[in-house]
């Protein structure tokens, strides 16, 4: 019998590449996966309601957006997590986020920077309208900011490498060290059409499957993993490995330990040889309760659509219930996979070098 096609979508990002290697190294027998590279955000999301492709990565605040929009979607896993990768760089004279205050940022509309600004804003008493948001793409924040146009540039690297040529500029604080791994505030996730989740549990269950046994495998291979990312998004390797360097791909019992059904959450469970954040402020404030928490997933999900209710972006709130299905992770667990697919190891230990 022919192999089942699957087509998932993701922008191109090596956090959400691991497909390739599963493609690549024959990890699935009865399923047939084609990858689609689509940038835009709501390109991707049309295809996944037309059925044009079953499952897309995306940052979780923008699959907040999207179940928020009727989009019948619903998260089943978290890929990785921002660690370092995102930055926040400002102009001289700017040290602290009371400075915000007036000031004039750059980031994409409704995109996880943007979460991101309003999230310290938030956490700080500060209003949202306290700071200005200019709406960006990444590079054209980037080019803003290094031309003198914006105080603050919330973006990514590497586009942040533009923005720090300007004169006095500094990174006031990263995803590492504002400790937003402990709460998944900078995330992405894994979701899938609702109705094919229905349609097709055992083929949803072994596409999931396959990108964990993929991640395992990436973790222990990290050289040939990256060149075979590289490969698929035709990028070189240097690329790949600078975002490897700012990310954590998580493991089966991360994932448990975010959705609260197992595991251990990633501030639980760092990989051996990650940097270690500095000791700051947490998130936990903001949530009313400890800044590293198992189960947050769904606490996160829901400040989220509240935040982005406030701000205007949403036109309405969606409960977590409705947006994250642990269901297949259990599955998993409950098959042995948690212990099978176990390797903590930092992919971006191979450093940035060529």
């Amino acid at each position: 019998m022919a192999a089942e096609k699957v087509s998932v979508a993701i922008i191109s990002f090596s956090p959400y590449a691991a497909w390739y290697i599963a493609k690549e190294k024959g990890f699935y027998k009865d399923l047939d996966i084609d990858i689609k590279i689509i940038e835009g955000l709501s390109e991707k999301n049309a295809a996944l309601a037309s059925g044009q492709v079953q499952c897309i990565n995306n940052t979780v605040d923008t699959l907040v957006l999207a179940r928020a929009g009727d989009l019948p979607i619903k998260v089943v896993a978290y890929s990785n997590m921002s660690y370092g990768l995102d930055k926040m760089v400002v102009t001289e004279g700017i040290n602290s986020v009371k400075d915000f205050k007036g000031k004039r940022y750059g980031s994409d509309y409704g995109f996880l920077n943007h979460m991101w600004m309003l999230m310290t804003l938030r956490r700080e008493g500060m209003s949202f309208n306290d700071a200005t948001q200019v709406s960006m793409l990444p590079q054209e924040s980037a080019a803003a900011f290094a031309s003198g146009g914006l105080d603050i540039d919330v973006n990514y690297d590497p586009f942040v490498a533009q923005s720090q040529k300007l004169a006095g500029s500094k990174v006031l604080k990263t995803s590492l060290t504002d400790r937003t791994w402990e709460r998944g505030l900078i995330s992405d996730g894994i979701g899938c059409n609702e109705k094919w989740l229905k349609e097709k549990p055992a083929v949803a269950k072994e596409l999931l499957r396959g990108w964990f046994e993929a991640v395992n495998w990436w973790k222990e291979n990290p050289e040939e993993g990256n060149a075979i990312i590289a490969k698929g998004l035709g990028w070189p390797v240097s690329d790949v490995k600078l975002n490897q360097h700012g990310a954590i791909q998580l493991n089966l019992s991360q994932n448990l330990g975010a959705f609260g059904v197992g595991g251990k959450p990633l501030c639980e469970s760092l990989p051996e040889g990650a940097p270690k954040a500095p000791e700051g402020k947490g998130w936990g404030e903001v949530f009313g309760g400890p800044d590293c928490v198992a189960g947050y997933g769904p606490a996160t999900w829901d400040m989220f659509s509240a935040v982005y209710a406030e701000a205007g972006v949403a036109q309405k709130t969606v409960a977590a219930s409705e947006g994250l299905d642990p269901s297949i992770l259990k599955s998993l667990d409950a098959d042995g996979y948690t212990q099978k697919y176990n390797s903590n190891k930092w992919i971006g230990r191979l450093g940035l070098g060529d």
